[in-house]
Formats: C-alpha cells, sequence, structure tokens
C-alpha cells in the first residue's frame, strides 16, 4: 500500500543562525511557469510558450517578536539573506524517513506584526522576495533555480546551459556577484 510522504518536522536558519522553537510555519515558494500563448497560422489552437517562471516568495511566521527577521528588512542586495529549511518527511507506509533541505537566498520585502493584544499569542508575518531557490531530497537535488544566474536545473540537468552558451553567460554569475 502507498502512503504519502508526511512533514514530521522541521528547522529554519537565516544567515546561518538556528531558529528551532521560534518558526511555527514556513511557506515555501510555489513554482510557477511563466506561460504565454501562442497560435499561428496552420495551427489547430494555441499552446504555451516557456518563458521562464513568476516571482518566487517565501513566507515565514515567527511564534513572536523577531528582530533578527526585522532587521533583514535592510537587505541592500537580492540576495540580502540565506534561509535553510531542513525538513523531515516520514512514509506512512513504511516508516522510512527523507531529508529535506531548502536553500533560498533573497530580500526581505515585507513584515507584518499582526494584531498586538495582552495574553493572545502574537505571531509576526515575513515575506521574502526570492533570487535563488534550491531543493534536495535524501542528498539529490530535486531543483534549482538562480535567477541572477541564469541557472533552472531539474535533477541536476541544467535546463538553461544552451541559452546561456548562445548569450556568452556563464554559469553561476550570481555567485561571482555575491547576491
Amino acid at each position: 500500500m502507498a502512503l504519502p510522504k508526511k512533514l514530521k518536522n522541521f528547522a529554519l536558519f537565516g544567515d546561518g543562525e538556528s531558529w528551532v522553537g521560534e518558526i511555527p510555519s514556513v511557506t515555501l515558494p510555489k513554482i510557477t511557469k511563466k506561460t504565454e500563448e501562442y497560435r499561428a497560422g496552420g495551427m489547430h489552437g494555441p499552446v504555451e510558450i516557456d518563458l521562464g517562471h513568476e516571482k518566487m516568495e517565501l513566507g515565514i511566521k515567527a511564534g513572536g517578536l523577531k528582530t533578527q527577521l526585522i532587521a533583514m528588512l535592510g537587505g541592500q542586495t537580492v540576495g540580502a539573506n540565506l534561509f535553510r529549511f531542513a525538513g523531515a518527511y516520514q512514509d506512512e507506509a513504511t516508516g522510512q524517513v527523507s531529508a529535506v533541505e531548502v536553500i533560498a537566498r533573497g530580500r526581505m520585502r515585507e513584515w507584518n506584526p499582526n494584531e498586538a493584544k495582552a495574553g493572545d499569542d502574537n505571531e509576526h508575518e515575513f515575506m521574502v522576495a526570492l533570487s535563488y531557490y534550491k531543493v534536495t531530497v535524501d542528498a539529490q537535488e530535486l531543483l534549482e533555480i538562480d535567477v541572477p544566474g541564469m541557472v533552472f536545473r531539474v535533477g541536476g540537468v541544467d535546463k538553461y546551459s544552451a541559452l546561456r552558451a548562445a548569450l556568452g553567460v556563464s554559469v553561476g554569475l550570481s555567485v561571482s556577484l555575491n547576491i
């Protein structure tokens, strides 16, 4: 019988600092391909043309006041801050645990301190606009997107290498720009 792997626990790290016990939830980026309909003479109907992807965002909910996250609003580059999500997903049929690691770089763009009410829980919400996103499952690279570096890897296969070569752009541009 097949059952899904469920997130059993996670940890979030920001700029190398452990935030274990301080972050009740993280909203990982939604990856949406940016497409445009195209139909020309001789075609029976439209097709979707791949134009990259939509903006990626990381949502962080802090259990209360988290000054390190607020300070990140001062970031000056598109990759000002580094985040690491480590998740333990367990297969409900076999008990096997998969290690999921997400590495994200971006710039803090929003802080919502929500309603402050004495005696109530007050979670602060943050939104980070991402320039880099990488997902690894059990040490296997699943997805890597480096927007300024023009890298899009799926399953370790670089889908944009021919595009970069046509432009004369080397891989890892964002790393050399230190963003």
